[in-house]
């Protein structure tokens, strides 16, 4: 029978990261990842010359992010070089009230340069004063201290923005950010999880990539584990986590048992719980309350390979007044009453690094829609029709230039990452949703009630926005494990 320190299930973003920095610190680690690859989620594949991400993935913020923490932390920066393109690489389609669509172009770190101010002006119709209020919004983010911005965790991030009687098309773009970057609906985010995410933004930009793809951190991390005499398997599915004398003590991984001191999973709180440990060994009240924690939304889509240039920019959100999401909203999309334009994100990782593509000039694009996480949601064919006829009318020779395209949605998600233990949920494109009451203190804690058992990634743990709060999450995890051992609990 095989030992380990400690056994982390799944090699996303929040397990790569706790497994490694446990590693840096002699523990014996396994890490275990069903899927070919490390990464998650945000994986990059590799396919007839091309490599790139299941889905759109770019980091926020940019610089000084906890990415850059973890990389100097185990001495790897060299073999993950991070790049932001400079100059305008960020464009954004906007559908004015008059039918007309506006086009700008900004860089990925504003400045708040006159150019910007004017690009501003121009493209939404707004006024000085409008930018002054609109300054005023961003000027109350940056002067809040941590702890005003925790005492908003129960206030709704769309209630904190009306209070600065924003132009509509201001709302209109700070809403669409924030559906972008969190995939909840805007009236049910903490004002918290806004507040940190935007002056994260403000201070150190939007749109880190990493060389090689955007998962080559977490791959990094995986051969950093090995490299400290660890064991990485991938392909490689846990059935179970092994509980004896009422703790966790291992897993069974293919038919074969790995015992640890703890385990430690990313595989998401609800398969965790009610899946690979099972209820039986948790309260029934916390059972009931894992059970009820709600998904963030999914995306769907299409992934291209293009034979030449046709976006032109890193970065382009397209979207009207009516595209950005609050619950309301999202309802009426589910029930068939869809915006003038679904919202749309479009990353293009071949702006990022060329080298992506074996062929010179050729171009990878990703876009992406909303739609619920239940992997049996008959929506995604409707949203990706109507992403496809939005960016059939804003690039019409795009179709003459497609070497692949491919559809994906919910399903797709769910088979990379988590599997589905709750009915409308595994393909959720973050985790549980930050929403009101599942944030900040009510956030689930990371220590399960089932001793040796812990739980790292977007669902507990950590802040920030996509794969920011999972490597967030891993580091506030690892100095959990170290502390218990040396408090003798493990």
């Amino acid at each position: 029978m095989e030992e380990y320190d400690v056994c982390v299930i799944g090699a996303g973003y929040g397990g790569a990261t706790v497994a490694a920095l446990l590693a840096k610190q002699g523990m014996k680690v396994a890490l275990l990842e069903k899927t070919a690859r490390a990464g998650g989620k945000t994986q990059t594949t590799e396919r007839k010359g091309y490599r790139f991400e299941m889905f759109g993935a770019v980091g926020i913020p940019a610089f000084n992010s906890r990415f850059h923490e973890l990389v100097d932390t185990l001495g790897v920066a060299e073999r993950t070089p991070f790049v932001v393109p400079e100059g305008n690489a960020a464009s954004m389609r906007y559908l004015n009230r008059d039918g007309q669509w506006k086009v700008s172009y900004n860089p990925l770190v504003a400045t708040g340069s006159e150019q910007e101010m004017a690009a501003m002006k121009d493209t939404f119709g707004v006024t000085d004063e409008d930018l002054g209020a609109l300054g005023a919004f961003y000027g109350e983010i940056l002067s809040l201290s941590d702890a005003d911005i925790h005492a908003v965790d129960d206030t709704g991030a769309y209630d904190w923005i009306a209070r600065f009687n924003l132009a509509t098309p201001l709302v209109s773009q700070i809403c669409m950010n924030l559906n972008t970057l969190f995939v909840v609906a805007v009236d049910r985010l903490p004002a918290s999880e806004m507040i940190f995410a935007l002056r994260d933004q403000v201070l150190n930009g939007a749109g880190r990539y990493h060389i090689g793809g955007y998962g080559r951190v977490a791959e990094v991390c995986a051969e950093y584990v090995e490299e400290h005499g660890g064991l990485y398997l991938t392909k490689s599915r846990v059935q179970k986590i092994l509980v004896e004398g009422g703790r966790a003590v291992g897993v069974r991984v293919d038919g074969r048992d790995i015992r640890a001191r703890a385990v430690i999973s990313g595989a998401g709180i609800q398969p965790t719980v009610l899946q690979l440990a099972g209820a039986e060994h948790f309260p029934a009240d916390y059972v009931a309350r894992i059970t009820a924690l709600e998904p963030s939304w999914a995306i769907c889509g299409f992934r291209y390979v293009l034979d030449k240039r046709i976006f032109d920019a890193a970065l382009i959100p397209i979207f009207s007044d009516e595209s950005w999401l609050d619950e309301q909203r999202y309802q009426d999309m589910l029930n068939g009453k869809w915006p003038n334009v679904p919202l749309i994100a479009v990353d293009v990782p071949s702006e990022f690094d060329p080298g992506l593509s074996d062929i010179p000039g050729h171009q990878l694009a990703n876009c992406q829609v909303f739609m619920p996480a239940d992997t049996e949601s008959a929506l995604v064919d409707e949203a990706i029709a109507r992403c496809d006829a939005v960016i059939d009318e804003l690039w019409p020779e795009l179709k003459n230039h497609i070497v692949r395209k491919e559809p994906y949605g919910a399903r797709q998600i769910s088979s990379m990452s988590r599997d589905v233990a709750v009915p409308g949920c595994g393909g959720e494109a973050v985790g549980i949703a930050q929403v009101v009451g599942q944030c900040g203190r009510s956030k689930p804690d990371p220590r399960t009630p089932l001793p040796g058992l812990y739980i790292v990634g977007c669902d507990a743990g950590g802040r920030g926005a996509g794969t920011h709060q999972a490597v967030d999450s891993g580091f506030n995890v690892a100095a959990m494990v170290e502390e218990d051992v040396k408090g003798g609990q493990l």
